[in-house]
């Protein structure tokens, strides 16, 4: 599936507590009471690995009362927000890390996912910069890039994103897929209907196993299914948002933009919050309202 924000800050948690093992380690040979944070600090992170986020909020505000300049718990502090969809204050608390700790690729790319909900797709495209700046191995890091340029209409950058998350995916041993769909359709946003061409066959040759979602949508953009086929693979809100997405990305790059338009619009109105693609329609949905302002 694609990358709901549920799943990236799971992702991210599980890469935070690994880079900052050591340095809690650290703190628990100074002294007990750091010992005594880091036990506080590991039962807030299992709060918020089982979806308790309430408590484990409290339990890291707890311990920023005590140190502000706990790290651990900054970081966890940050990602509950952001799981609770307050991004504003999920963008404060990974703009606190990064005033602290300038190369924490981490809290970069956290701060750029705030922002890119916040529809600040400026501080976005900063943050993700500043995630990738040390070429790291993390398909997500540039993926959450590419999505930022094509939100920018940057499509150039978009897709040059896009190889690179599909690469570094490839190196971690992972599927990649959504970023092949940011490629494609910024292909045709290019007029590069050959490139575009060669990505679907690209991904219609890698796409998942037994069908698995999204496949039926590179199916459908091959004229495999018709767009109600399409749709019937749905089986949750995030799936539904990205078929909508993606046939109004589709029905636009075919010159069709009132039928676009309608799927699009549902998308921005009704789609699930967590995607990538709910921002992307309502940008793509804001873009159009001051065009037709300027007219």
């Amino acid at each position: 599936m694609n990358y709901p924000l549920q799943k990236a800050l799971k992702l991210l948690a599980a890469g935070l507590c690994l880079c900052h093992a050591s340095h809690v380690r650290a703190e628990t040979t100074a002294s007990a009471a750091a010992g005594s944070d880091l036990v506080r600090v590991q039962q807030a992170y299992a709060l918020f690995e089982s979806g308790q986020l309430d408590r484990a909020l409290i339990d890291f505000n707890q311990l920023l009362e005590h140190d502000a300049n706990n790290l651990s718990a900054r970081l966890g502090q940050a990602m509950v927000l952001q799981q609770q969809q307050r991004h504003q204050d999920a963008f404060s608390s990974y703009d606190f890390i990064v005033q602290n700790y300038p190369d924490h690729a981490f809290a970069w790319n956290g701060r750029g996912l705030a922002a890119f909900n916040l529809d600040n797709f400026d501080e976005a495209l900063t943050s993700f910069q500043r995630a990738t700046a040390d070429q790291p191995v993390n398909g997500f890091f540039y993926e959450s890039l590419a999505w930022a340029y094509w939100c920018q209409r940057d499509y150039s950058q978009a897709a040059m994103a896009a190889k690179q998350a599909t690469l570094m995916y490839q190196q971690n041993g992972e599927t990649a897929v959504y970023p092949l769909l940011i490629a494609y359709f910024s292909q045709l946003e290019q007029s590069q209907t050959e490139q575009a061409r060669r990505t679907l066959l690209y991904a219609l040759n890698n796409k998942p196993a037994n069908n698995a979602w999204p496949s039926p949508v590179f199916d459908f953009l091959a004229g495999g299914l018709s767009l109600t086929d399409l749709i019937s693979f749905v089986t949750d809100s995030a799936q539904e948002t990205e078929a909508h997405t993606y046939i109004g990305l589709y029905l636009r790059a075919q010159g069709e933009l009132q039928q676009a338009a309608s799927h699009l619009d549902w998308v921005a109105t009704k789609g699930n919050k967590r995607v990538f693609e709910h921002t992307l329609a309502r940008s793509l949905q804001n873009t159009e309202k001051v065009a037709q302002l300027d007219q």
